[in-house]
């Protein structure tokens, strides 16, 4: 096995063939032959037609990426928790998520295009939003050296690029390093190989954690850089957990419907699992609901203009869908104990679930894009914010300028210099691409869906479906819920 392939795809030299029979991988190797040719033709695809636009290939791919890392990073993070809890109910089924988690590595070198088109994709990286002028821009000029240092603001991004960088580089050694032990347990039993598990899954917990916040906030947040949200880490996280459960829950299903892990992986795991998409789906709606709320109710101009630009041009038709299809139609069909044990419903809702995870991000991201008839520079970027800004900053001035009541409360005059509120929606609705599904978003999307389980079944292929020498095995194996 080459250095390249040890890197970036498996650390682990084949040890199948010392497995007993029933943990081999003993599908057709079209099981994942088919998803990784298709992966890879989609975003073959996706490129070609891409050259005719390629800022709308450059945000489709980024949507499709980073849908894949948010299910990686959460199969990271679900290893984690079982080892840093002691479960024993997921032992089964925890080599699945493990070989996710290992698509890490691979991930970060496929990240490549993302910063290649960085200039096309973050309005924070014109020179020009830097320079004195009419288009100077003092709110990223405030921000400059969280992308640049330690070079000047508008050159190359090289503290931003540092970033993904140890983000790859953190996440690919705790991933290698919690599939490597899990792996070596198989042929090498030993208790020591159980404490290491833990040890690198206490640390990696907080690290990760730390690392899939900022790297949100870098890929996804800075597309509207004037905008910020300490909830959006979680945001993420709790979408890409919610989708490392589905793709779990999938492969299981579509492993044992071809005759693998029959009495290893059983209904009482699968119910397991289903209660965990239940559980996140709540999660994830409580947490897009509370960052909404918590703007909606403070109401200030800057903080807002992020959903007023995700309310028209045919995103507010897509928020609704996301509300009813990626919260409420979920929720009553995983609510009864029946649909989570009844096999074509589980996989149904975890494949509608991913869908709907990828469509979440597409609406996150492609309002951020500039249209075709607008500049790149700083000027229409500052004529689209000043008004608002210039509403809030007399609204400011006036609360401390106000005479006080007797009540105690300032008389606060009405900002004549803001834009009135239906001139300032048209401004908006100018500055923004209808929402439409373009073919090459639908191609880099079904590309990372079809390539992430694809890879992930092909390192199964090489190894022991299960850890069946871990201490707990036999545990998980009379596993029941109550």
């Amino acid at each position: 096995m080459s250095a390249l392939t040890r890197l970036f795809f498996d650390p682990v030299d084949s040890d199948r063939q010392r497995a007993a029979s029933r943990y081999q991988f003993t599908g057709d190797r079209r099981l994942w032959l088919v998803p990784v040719a298709l992966g890879a033709a989609f975003l073959a695809l996706g490129l070609a037609l891409g050259f005719g636009d390629l800022q709308r290939f450059f945000y489709a791919y980024l949507v499709g990426w980073a849908f894949a890392v948010s299910i990686s990073i959460g199969a990271l993070f679900f290893v984690m928790i079982q080892h840093i809890t002691k479960a024993r109910w997921s032992v089964t089924l925890r080599r699945i998520p493990e070989m996710l988690a290992a698509n890490l590595p691979l991930l970060g070198v496929l990240g490549i295009p993302v910063l290649i088109g960085y200039h096309d994709l973050y309005h924070w990286s014109h020179a020009d939003l830097y320079e004195p002028g009419a288009g100077f821009d003092y709110i990223l000029a405030g921000k400059a050296s969280y992308f640049f240092a330690p070079f000047e603001a508008g050159a190359f991004p090289f503290f931003w690029v540092a970033r993904y960088v140890v983000f790859f580089v953190l996440w690919s050694v705790i991933a290698r390093k919690l599939y490597t032990l899990s792996v070596g347990n198989d042929t090498e039993p030993s208790a020591e190989n159980t404490f290491k598990l833990r040890k690198v899954s206490a640390w990696g917990i907080p690290v990760s954690a730390v690392a899939v916040s900022f790297f949100s906030y870098d890929m996804l947040m800075s597309l509207e850089p004037h905008w910020f949200s300490t909830m959006w880490g979680v945001y993420y996280f709790a979408g890409g957990w919610l989708g490392a459960l589905c793709l779990v829950t999938f492969l299981a299903l579509l492993l044992k419907r071809n005759g693998m892990l029959q009495h290893e992986v059983s209904t009482e795991h699968l119910q397991d699992m289903g209660k965990f998409m239940f559980a996140f789906v709540v999660f994830w709606t409580y947490i897009a609901f509370s960052q909404y709320m918590l703007y909606w109710y403070g109401n200030l101009p800057e903080e807002t203009l992020w959903f007023h630009k995700r309310a028209f041009e045919g995103y507010g038709t897509v928020g609704q869908a996301l509300v009813w299809f990626h919260f409420v139609l979920p929720f009553l069909i995983l609510l009864p104990r029946f649909s989570k044990r009844f096999y074509p419903i589980l996989g149904v809702m975890a494949g509608w679930l991913l869908v709907m995870h990828w469509i979440d991000l597409w609406w996150v991201a492609m309002p951020s894009i500039i249209p075709a008839g607008d500049h790149y520079g700083a000027a229409e970027a500052h004529a689209l914010l000043a008004p608002a800004m210039e509403g809030a900053q007399t609204v400011l001035t006036n609360m401390q300028q106000a005479p006080i009541l007797s009540d105690g409360v300032p008389e606060i005059a009405s900002p004549e210099s803001a834009l009135p509120e239906a001139a300032l929606f048209d401004t908006l609705k100018a500055h923004l691409v209808p929402a439409k599904f373009h073919l090459v978003d639908i191609l880099c999307g079904l590309g990372f869906l079809f390539l992430l389980p694809g890879l992930t079944l092909l390192r199964a292929s090489r190894h022991a479906l299960t850890p069946y020498n871990d201490p707990y095995f036999d545990d998980s194996l009379r596993f029941e819920n109550v």
